[in-house]
Order: structure tokens, then sequence, then C-alpha cells
């Protein structure tokens, strides 16, 4: 049964499990949901994301810095679990955009989509163009899908004009060892947040990770609501939050 109140969690940050604290949430309570999941490939623990200078012969290997749920027991158990989450706190007119990695090396952007629709509702897969060569050997990764779904029954809201394309390009972050090893750029969820919300939404992100849905949220005006399982990262979005916020000199909450 529902025991938190949404409105006691705008600009706070929930430090713990997303299904516990999504679970206590009531139904048709976010216009939003903007995140950036754990994709089930171990990222950066051992990956060619950890070795990648070593591997170019440019200095030795970076300590592993594993993503909390990034097995891929953990995302074919936790994805069903949370698109219906999303679906169930998502109000009529409401969407779904989440980052999704590019083609490979797991069909994850397929496996999504096809859980997405069958929750929610599939509605576009979105090409971030991050701009010159990224990691790999024969395909290098130079792009990453967000992949896009609304409600059954009515489309999503719609703050954009007729011209807006299905390719979005935003150059990409090398995250610095202080960064989250996946961290997207404010610009890229602010660009989806600009689309779907207006001023005044209540956006969800269930792994708010560094914060960077909060950051783009605080830039536009939108309400946030967020949850973190690490608290070293928790710490890092307050961080960075409370620096968006100086201007108006709003608080903080961290809570569980």
């Amino acid at each position: 049964m529902p025991a938190l109140n949404v409105e006691d969690w705008i600009g706070r940050i929930w430090l713990g499990d997303c299904l516990e604290f999504m679970r206590q949430l009531p139904d048709a309570c976010v216009d939003m949901v903007m995140t950036d999941p754990p994709y089930g490939l171990n990222c950066n623990d051992g990956d060619l994301i950890s070795r990648w200078e070593a591997a170019l012969g440019r200095g030795p290997a970076g300590p592993p810095r594993p993503i909390p749920g990034d097995s891929r027991q953990d995302w074919l158990f936790g994805l069903p679990l949370w698109m219906d989450q999303f679906n169930r706190l998502l109000r009529h007119g409401g969407c779904c955009c989440c980052c999704c990695g590019g083609g490979g090396p797991q069909p994850i952007f397929a496996e999504m989509a096809l859980e997405m629709d069958r929750a929610i509702g599939f509605k576009q897969a979105v090409v971030w163009d991050k701009g010159g060569l990224g990691m790999g050997w024969h395909y290098r990764r130079s792009y990453e899908f967000v992949l896009v779904a609304q409600k059954r029954g009515v489309s999503c809201k719609w703050y954009g004009g007729d011209s807006e394309s299905n390719v979005v390009r935003i150059g990409k972050l090398i995250p610095q060892a202080d960064h989250h090893p996946t961290e997207k750029p404010v610009n890229l969820m602010g660009h989806f947040i600009r689309l779907h919300t207006a001023p005044g939404d209540v956006v969800l992100d269930p792994f708010l990770g560094s914060g960077t849905t909060a950051v783009a949220c605080e830039r536009l005006g939108r309400r946030w609501v967020g949850c973190e399982i690490n608290p070293e990262y928790a710490a890092l979005a307050e961080k960075r939050i409370a620096r968006e916020r100086e201007k108006t000199k709003l608080p903080l909450e961290i809570g569980a």
C-alpha cells in the first residue's frame, strides 16, 4: 500500500532501492520518468570501459567502479518490475524516456523496447549522436539510444515543434575519476524533459546517479524526485544540485 506522498519528496533524493521507493508512491503521481538505468553489462567492472586507456597503450587501467544492480541477472529480474512501476506512477499523458546504450555488445535496446511496449506503450527510439568515434574495435560506438514510451490511450505531452528529429546531436562526456562512470550530459536529459514536460511538472529519476536529471530539472523549472542506491553518488548529486540552487538558496535533502 502506498505510504509516501510524492509532494514530500519533491527536490529530494531517496537513498536506497528504487523499487522499494516506487512501490510506496501513489498511482499517477509523476508527469515523466527520465532515467539512465543500469544495463546489465557489469559496466566499468573489468570491461573495456575500465581498461580503455590500457588497451590503447596510454597508461594503466583504472580501478573498477562497478554500478550497483548492473549484472545480467539483476537486469533481467529488474527490467519488467521497473517498467510496471513506471506505468503505474505516470499520469495520463505521461512519458518515459530511458537511456539504454548503443548497438552492442548485448541487445539491451531490444529487450528494453519490448518491455516498455508491454508495460507502458512504445513510442520511439531516438538516436543520441555523440559525435566522433567511441569505444569498440570493429563498429566503434558513436551513438546511444534513448527509448521513449507513452501511456496507452492518450498521446504523451509534447512541447516541441513539428521539426524535432529522432536523431539528437549532443557531444558526449568523458567521465573523470570523480564522476559517475556513465554520467550523461545535462543537455541530453534536458532535451527530453523540455519536449515532454511543462514548468512545474514532476519528473522522476529512479536511477539518479550523480544527479544529471535533477540538475536539468533545476535549470528548466521542473520539479523532480530522485532515488539513488549508492551513497557516494547521492552525495555527489547533492553537491551538483546545491550548486544549481545557489541563486535561490533552496535546500536539498537526502532521506531514506
